[in-house]
């Protein structure tokens, strides 16, 4: 059974990223707020119908509740937040790579927050993340400030999710929140953020939608929140976390590929190779961090 934990991590990589890559279509025909609404009531629906189905919803402490509205809080509100206005100031190549450095954080994080012992992998792997970050978004363009905003708010992004997934995700999971129950409280937070936000941000962020736009918002969050979390469970279920966890910075790769197989963006060669370092680093501290 062991055997299809691997594919199962490959295509919920793959799926995580279809997901964050349709955001840059998605935001020429939706504001990132009915974005944000739409995509993460999908990922609830589909929770809910995931936890019936395996008999996992039910009521837990108030405590684990705190952790998983935490992590959608950080994950989905302000991490998604970010992440949709970078994509909008830059490549979906660019903002997706830098984005998806958050295991590197993670591990960063678990060593600062949660006691793990710091290693030298870890070093190493941030020193090329930022070598390739830096490659990634240089180019004829770099110097400017719509650019460098971007890519500060694609890393804050990054930084946001690795913290998520890590501290109070790992905290909720070990309390025995079943990852049915995370996942729909993950995403009824993320989606009530989005709406509580609406009526803060909608001078700055007016409303733009069309039915293209809901289209994208329901398949980024059915792919990337949904089908993306489904596989990867249930590679959990057949394999240890140890044994998949590196497939997890495949999503990047991912993202890269699609950026420019689908919305035809053309990277320069210092750009490949920036996102390859990234790659390295990302596949560096998932093997040995």
């Amino acid at each position: 059974m062991v055997g299809w934990a691997i594919p199962l991590a490959i295509a919920a990589a793959a799926a995580w990223a279809v997901g964050m890559t349709l955001a840059k279509p998605a935001l020429r025909h939706i504001d990132l707020l009915s974005y944000m609404l739409r995509s993460w009531s999908v990922v609830a629906f589909l929770a809910f119908v995931l936890g019936w189905v395996n008999g996992e919803l039910f009521l837990p402490d108030i405590r684990l509740i705190a952790l998983a509205a935490g992590a959608g809080l950080l994950d989905a509100v302000i991490g998604g937040l970010l992440y949709m206005t970078a994509m909008e100031r830059m490549t979906a190549y660019q903002a997706t790579t830098l984005a998806s450095t958050a295991p590197l954080w993670g591990v960063l994080c678990a060593i600062l927050f949660l006691g793990d012992p710091p290693q030298c992998s870890v070093i190493l792997a941030a020193v090329v993340v930022v070598v390739g970050s830096f490659l990634l978004i240089g180019g004829r363009h770099s110097s400017s400030r719509a650019d460098l905003r971007g890519s500060v708010l694609a890393l804050s992004t990054g930084v946001l999710w690795g913290v998520a997934e890590t501290v109070p995700s790992k905290l909720a999971l070990d309390g025995g929140l079943s990852p049915a129950m995370l996942l729909l409280i993950f995403s009824l937070t993320a989606a009530g953020g989005a709406a509580l936000l609406m009526p803060l941000l909608r001078k700055k962020i007016p409303r733009r939608i069309d039915r293209r736009g809901v289209l994208l918002a329901v398949l980024s969050g059915a792919a990337g929140g949904g089908l993306g979390w489904v596989l990867w469970l249930s590679s959990l279920r057949l394999a240890s976390a140890s044994v998949i966890s590196p497939v997890r910075g495949s999503t990047l790769l991912f993202c890269f590929i699609y950026s420019v197989a689908f919305l035809r963006e053309r990277p320069s060669r210092l750009a490949v190779v920036g996102a390859g370092l990234v790659l390295m680093g990302v596949v560096l501290v998932s093997l040995v961090g």
